[in-house]
């Protein structure tokens, strides 16, 4: 095999190993977001279209996604806005702390205005998984790297 052919192979293996990556994310996860503002409801689910994900729920109530997930089976990415009306971003995460199994099942992005270092903090400790300002834009990305879910 000459070097130009393994190069190829190895580039078709590297392939194959992002695109199974893709595939494992889809069947593994649902996505779901709790967005109040109209940009961030647009943004989130064209960005994941683009990471090849399909399968994601954004609605602007809280209650709603809560309900949502408590019915899946598969291990769920939450980005929640921290200002959601009926069931805000604290009170959230205090649900599901009720839920220790939930919970375990559950990435969460708390999209935030900008906060103190401290609230952060706090919310951090309250058990979001990162922190993004809002308007969700393309900090995303990054917030998907911490997460694991590159």
């Amino acid at each position: 095999m000459s070097a130009l052919e393994k190069i190829s192979t190895l580039n078709d293996m590297k392939e194959l190993m992002n695109e199974l990556h893709r595939l494992e994310i889809k069947l593994l996860f649902d996505f779901f977001g709790v967005l109040q503002d109209f940009s961030s409801k647009k943004f989130f689910p064209q960005w994941l279209q683009k990471k090849g994900i399909n399968n994601a729920f954004v609605t602007d109530k809280g209650n709603e996604i809560f309900a949502k997930i408590s019915h899946s089976k598969k291990l769920c990415v939450i980005l929640y806005d921290l200002e959601t009306p009926d069931l805000n971003g604290l009170q959230f995460l205090t649900a599901l702390d009720g839920k220790p199994d939930l919970k375990s099942r559950c990435k969460i992005i708390m999209a935030i205005p900008k906060l103190a270092p401290d609230a952060q903090a706090a919310i951090m400790q309250r058990g979001a998984n990162t922190i993004i300002s809002k308007p969700v834009g393309d900090e995303i990305a990054k917030a998907f790297e911490k997460i694991g879910l590159a």
